[in-house]
């Protein structure tokens, strides 16, 4: 338990320390984009019925496998919400490494947000036990891969990027277990456009 504790303080600290660094580079501190850091952790169960979708109007991809899990705040580690993790378009092996398109659905209590990016997969070599391969999923700057949002998050654009761990022992049998940081970069348009 200790030791993913202390994952999830490197990696705040971790998702911390880019945050700032990218706002300076920006050269634009006082940018009004919302800045929100959580984890998907926990084990999910695969579920092929693309309902992740189908309930806001999206389609599912060809072959997608979802995974509900808890979402939970970083800085305080409670849980605020679900997610989804929805897995398409695999390539490559858990033996040598794989790519990925993953659909990540972010259900807070004010709207959801949806991000849809390129994920690699890699065996892990050293570290916690409890976990076989690191992920991880970086937009190129200034692309937009919010797919979806709505609620309080409504035309909400910007990017989503993830960093994390997952243990893929159990893929055989339709379980994954998460331990992933995401970072939600969101903007809204400053002018609504009327109908």
């Amino acid at each position: 338990m200790k030791s993913i504790f202390r994952t999830k303080i490197f990696f705040f600290i971790l998702v911390a320390l880019f945050s700032v660094s990218g706002a300076n580079a920006s050269g634009n501190s006082k940018n009004k984009s919302k800045n929100i850091i959580v984890l998907l952790s926990g084990e999910g169960v695969a579920d092929g019925s693309g309902n992740q979708f189908t309930q806001h109007g999206l389609v599912a991809p060809e072959g997608v496998l979802c995974f509900d899990i808890d979402l939970i705040d970083a800085k305080t580690d409670r849980v605020i919400g679900t997610g989804s993790d929805c897995l398409s378009a695999i390539s490559g092996s858990p033996v040598d490494g794989m790519a990925l398109t993953a659909t990540s659905f972010f259900h807070f209590k004010g709207g959801t947000i949806v991000s849809q990016g390129l994920v690699s997969v890699q065996p892990k070599f050293h570290g916690l036990e409890e976990y076989s391969h690191v992920v991880g999923a970086a937009p190129s700057p200034g692309e937009n891969n919010v797919i979806y949002a709505d609620g309080k998050y409504k035309d909400a654009y910007g990017s989503v990027r993830l960093s994390g761990l997952v243990n893929l022992d159990r893929l055989g049998v339709g379980i994954i277990d998460f331990d992933c940081v995401f970072i939600i970069d969101i903007e809204k348009p400053r002018h609504r456009r009327h109908k």
